[in-house]
């Protein structure tokens, strides 16, 4: 049976067979290697030397995380192959696996025998510097151990629980050494037992995988943790590395120093610090030199976003500071290293109804507000955007923020605050809190230069105390006025048209209530039947000088004439037919009209609607 060689391998290849050897093994228990099994990580080698890294769901781990173990030869079909992940990639490989609940693993009969037993990609102890802070691919070393520490517990500065660290120092054969620290269950795990003797000090070559260059208080050091695996002397001849150690230090004695693990510092139990809570609009009105060293608490809902500033930075693997472009990507002025990271840099304007302010916050901090990683959001970035979705999506937010003056407000009129810790989050409101138009609010220039007086600081006097703050317009407004009222005789009389008395040609009116009166030749009006549809054609030839009129649902206010009452009805709602005072004569609708033109017999009424008219007996 034919085998797929792991180089081979496409996107979709569905029916890829391969026959490969577990080389490496290992279980992600999160970053303090103390939880549940996230995933299973596998490092497999075919047998022409070519690797690749391949991946356990945590849903699938119950149906084949114990069916793999390590140096086993195994057939594999039924998988996913997806792009390599950005970061902490085990080998070289543009390509992944993935496995799914088809995949299918068997044991293979008559294996090639050329499988590779270890995978690696040396890294020399000269280069390592330059690869401080990388998390793109781990990194690979070989070298002798010269010094082994006892566990040690320690406080990670990610803040997670104390966990058991040993520290080791290698050499190389050009007597460059380097610190190691393993962490975690690697730490409790590594053993120099069966390989070293103290009565006959060898040399103990081993080779370290999956481990990553960092930096902590100046000094490089490589960190182990899950993904780091060790062989002890290796039978890797062919590498020129492993062949300089076995020439320079295969005859020589020498002795593995056990230091002991440094004492644990006492530290004396320090109260919980207590940040004072405020308003928005106090904290603009303290002078910077006099704010609270400890930071201040407040309750802010983000406004908006300061356009026109980047919402990232290039930051410096080595000492945190920003990078400024150079000719070969980015290099940090302060130590000269070019190894940089994606960070986050959110500048927002936040608002708590009180007062309005510019904040700002990095990294870490930023990262929880958003909720993905900032390579995550990167890969979604748009041209022709200001700010990604992911980003954009923030406002409207509420958050317990602890505040510190920033820097820049010592020396501007401008006060913008440092976002130092989150201490509640609220979610998305339904609305932004809004300034009162004319208030003290933070207008990105405070105009607040001397030191407030103590009273000031704790509360504001009664003259300058905010009024309440008018109810927030977020809904959809009306869609007209309640009621318009409009006289009478300012509405143009609608004319009659006549209409064909024909099915098809019928006239409907679009009224919400629709009531038909009949007038009487002598002008006294009757009440008819409502109308069964909306719009009415009178048929009938003995109503020939019947006027089918719909009046409006809005009367005006009485006016007063010669001691006489008369109600005017207005035009709004069609509703029914317009009305006069029987006592109404001709005459003084005539002189209510606003053009002779306009009059109507004292039989018709002030306002009308077309209605179709009866046909007249011929």
């Amino acid at each position: 049976m034919s085998y797929k060689l792991l180089s081979a391998l496409r996107l979709n290849d569905h029916y890829a067979r391969i026959c490969v050897r577990v080389t490496r093994k290992w279980e992600y228990r999160g970053p303090a290697d103390d939880g549940p099994v996230l995933h299973a990580d596998l490092v497999l080698a075919d047998h022409e030397g070519n690797s690749m890294y391949a991946e356990i769901p945590q849903e699938l781990l119950a149906d084949y995380n114990d069916h793999i173990q390590e140096s086993h030869i195994y057939e594999i079909r039924r998988f996913r192959v997806a792009n390599a992940k950005s970061f902490y990639n085990a080998v070289d490989a543009r390509f992944m696996i993935y496995f799914t609940i088809h995949t299918q693993i068997v044991n293979p009969t008559n294996p090639p025998t050329t499988y590779p037993r270890y995978t690696y990609s040396l890294t020399s102890f000269e280069q390592l510097p330059m690869v401080v802070g990388n998390v793109q691919k781990f990194v690979d070393v070989l070298g002798i151990i010269v010094e082994i520490n006892g566990v040690e517990m320690v406080q990670p500065p990610n803040g997670h629980a104390p966990t058991p660290t040993k520290k080791l120092i290698l050499r190389d054969a050009s007597g460059l050494e380097t610190p190691l620290t393993l962490w975690g269950q690697r730490a409790e795990q590594f053993s120099i037992n069966g390989v070293y003797n103290n009565d006959d000090p060898r040399p103990v070559i081993v080779l370290f995988v999956g481990c990553l260059m960092k930096t902590f208080q100046g000094q490089d050091y490589l960190s182990g943790s899950s993904a780091c695996k060790w062989y002890f002397n290796p039978d890797i001849p062919d590498v020129p590395e492993a062949e300089e150690l076995y020439n320079r230090y295969g005859d020589e004695r020498i002795e593995i120093r056990h230091g002991a693990p440094a004492p644990a510092p006492v530290v004396q139990p320090q109260p919980p610090v207590q940040q004072e809570t405020r308003y928005l609009q106090d904290l603009l009105a303290i002078d910077p030199y006099e704010f609270p060293q400890n930071g201040c608490r407040c309750t802010v809902t983000i406004a908006r976003l300061v356009p026109h500033v980047s919402w990232w930075f290039p930051s410096c693997v080595r000492c945190g500071t920003s990078c400024t472009p150079d000719s070969d990507g980015y290099a940090c002025r302060s130590c000269g290293s070019k190894n940089y990271r994606h960070k986050y840099k959110l500048l927002f304007v936040a608002s708590d109804g009180t007062g309005e302010a510019e904040m700002i916050c990095f990294g870490q901090l930023a990262q929880r507000i958003i909720g993905k990683p900032v390579q995550q959001v990167l890969r979604t970035v748009r041209r022709n955007e200001d700010f990604p979705p992911d980003i954009a999506g923030i406002v409207s937010h509420k958050y317990t923020f602890v505040l510190t003056i920033t820097n820049q407000s010592f020396y501007t009129r401008n006060r913008s605050f440092m976002v130092n810790s989150i201490v509640a989050s609220y979610g998305r409101q339904r609305a932004i809190p809004q300034i009162e138009t004319g208030s003290s609010s933070h207008q990105l220039s405070h105009p607040t230069s001397s030191a407030p007086s103590a009273s000031a600081k704790n509360s504001t006097s009664s003259s300058s105390r905010r009024a309440p703050q008018p109810t927030m317009r977020h809904y959809t407004p009306p869609r007209s006025p309640a009621t318009t009222q409009i006289p009478a005789q300012d509405a143009p009389p609608l004319d009659a048209v006549d209409t064909p008395i024909t099915y098809s040609a019928r006239k409907r009116l679009n009224c919400d209530t629709t009531e038909i009166e009949e007038e009487s030749d002598d002008g006294n009006p009757k009440r008819a039947r409502p109308a069964k549809m909306k719009g009415a054609t009178n048929t009938s030839e003995n109503q020939s000088s019947t006027r089918k009129r719909l009046t409006y649902d809005v009367t005006e206010p009485d006016e007063e004439s010669d001691g006489e009452n008369k109600k005017i009805t207005g035009l709004a709602k069609m509703k029914g037919i317009a009305e006069t005072s029987e006592d109404q004569s001709a005459n003084e609708l005539a002189r209510k009209r606003p053009s002779p033109e306009h009059t109507k017999t004292s039989s018709q009424k002030s306002i009308e609607c077309k209605a179709p008219r009866s046909q007249k007996n011929k």
